[in-house]
């Protein structure tokens, strides 16, 4: 990624002092220790124009040569401050960017409209757009690390928020030096700045000569996180000045804890479940026999399997299994349509019986947009091309050609005489032989989803794809369509 306006970068990098030579000596310890940023990395900085951010392109900046990494950055405009404002907050950014001789890429995207039309509060919207809008221009730079920059503070907020609503060891962490894209497959996220405050990225600024704009991300704030930052916090510092601090450290305390869970429980994975199985099967007396903490992971790793990566459990579901071992029978419903079943040598996690679920009459998919089906919640993006071969996170989901399932796509249950070319078999096949061939239940048959171009079957949902949906060298764009079991009402 060339520079240019190389004298107006040398007087951006060169605008120095002994506070912000300590900031990125500081910063870059913590990178280092961390493996926050590795050298080779290609890094997309999204920057709102607000102080952290604004310091987080500089220090960048001045630190790119020693870690080894190339810089980009990105600013999304989510269209809740006036038309004037936001002009602004792009202004400074883009000029930022080019005075430090770096790629730039700029969108906006309407939050209000997305919280109305998906029933998301402003913040998830908000978050939502934005990441999407990096993800298409990470994988558009060949940039495998978005870089946030969330400080000492945000982390302290968030560790605070997580304790104040409940929460078990994960949400104690809080936020992360590097972590994995939230939304399934994507780039990493970093964030370098934890190891600094607030006050410190507005010192930065104002020592280097940069002026931030009023940060436009303080708009998303929902109301718990902003009492936590104005008041909660505030009457903390007076029982613990170094409050952030405190929580920072039990964050990180916390996050080492899960690691060593999480390798344990990868671990029982790898060595008690049967990959690609349609139900989560445990032998009972070994599941039985493991901590508690453990059973639980494992449990919530079930769930992720069979509906998907945002699927979740809640501490509830976790204590009704444990009563039911400890019982020695019974059957738990949990979320997602999903029920644990102990069998004499069995815990079993599948879908509920779905014998009454109704079959589907023929109904337009929105693409993009969500679906509601009977017994099913369907979401279609129309997305970039994966580098590589699309990896689906579950059987529910796959990527399609975008072309093939123009001009319309509809959803349906099976009907006599349905055909599918399978992808990979080189031929054509009964859908009902497919059902037979994968041992679905007949009484299951009628309400699994079949998505349907003009031309005939796509995807069998669950099962198969037609080698004239799969995406293909020449293929332009892709439809990421994700299936899941719509809860139901207790």
């Amino acid at each position: 990624m060339p520079r240019e306006n190389e004298p107006l970068t040398a007087r951006l990098l060169a605008a120095t002092s002994a506070f912000t030579k300590r900031l990125d000596a500081a910063v870059l310890r913590f990178v280092r220790r961390h493996n926050v940023l590795n050298p080779g990395d290609r890094v997309l900085i999204a920057v709102s124009g607000g102080q952290d951010s604004m310091a987080l392109l500089l220090i960048l900046a001045r630190l790119s040569e020693k870690l080894g990494i190339e810089l980009a950055v990105a600013h999304f405009d989510h269209k809740l401050r006036s038309r004037e404002e936001a002009r602004g907050d792009q202004t400074a950014v883009r000029g930022l960017a080019a005075g430090l001789g770096l790629p730039f890429a700029t969108a906006a995207g309407d939050v209000r409209a997305r919280a109305r039309r998906k029933g998301e509060s402003i913040e998830e919207a908000a978050r939502n757009l934005r990441f999407q809008f990096l993800a298409g221009n990470a994988r558009r730079l060949k940039a495998g690390v978005v870089v946030l920059g969330h400080t000492v503070d945000d982390r302290a907020e968030t560790v605070l928020l997580h304790l104040l609503r409940g929460t078990g060891l994960d949400g104690l962490v809080g936020l992360r030096p590097r972590s994995s894209w939230p939304f399934g497959r994507g780039p990493s996220l970093a964030r370098p700045l934890l190891g600094i405050t607030r006050a410190d990225t507005l010192r930065y600024c104002h020592e280097a000569g940069v002026t931030p704009r009023h940060d436009p991300t303080n708009l998303l704030l929902d109301a718990s996180r902003n009492r936590v930052r104005h008041d909660l916090l505030p009457a903390l510092r007076r029982f613990n000045p170094r409050i952030e601090d405190a929580l920072c450290r039990l964050g990180e305390a916390v996050a080492g804890a899960v690691d060593y869970l999480d390798a344990a429980a990868d671990a029982e994975w790898r060595a008690l479940v049967s990959p690609g199985e349609e139900d989560v099967t445990f032998p009972r007396r070994a599941f039985g026999s493991l901590a508690p903490a453990l059973r639980a992971r494992l449990l919530r790793r079930s769930v992720r399997h069979l509906a998907g990566a945002s699927a979740e459990l809640e501490a509830a579901h976790i204590a009704a299994v444990e009563e039911a071992l400890a019982k020695g029978r019974g059957s738990v419903s949990l979320r997602h349509g999903l029920t644990a079943s102990l069998g004499m040598r069995t815990v079993r996690i599948a879908a509920a019986d779905r014998r009454s679920a109704p079959a589907m009459k023929e109904t337009p998919l929105a693409v993009p947009g969500r679906t509601d089906l009977p017994g099913w919640i369907a979401k279609a993006e129309i997305v970039g091309l994966p580098p590589g071969e699309p990896r689906p996170r579950t059987r529910f989901e796959a990527w399609l050609d975008a072309d093939s399932l123009s001009p319309n796509v509809v959803v349906r249950s099976r009907r006599p005489g349905d055909r599918i070319r399978p992808l990979g078999l080189g031929g054509e096949k009964k859908v009902q032989d497919l059902f037979v061939d994968a041992k679905v239940p007949r009484e299951e048959r009628d309400a699994l989803p079949m998505v349907c171009a003009p031309w005939g079957i796509a995807w069998v949902v669950g099962l198969r794809i037609d080698e004239r949906a799969a995406l293909r060298e020449g293929s332009r764009s892709a439809v990421r369509l994700n299936f899941r079991r719509a809860r139901r009402n207790r």
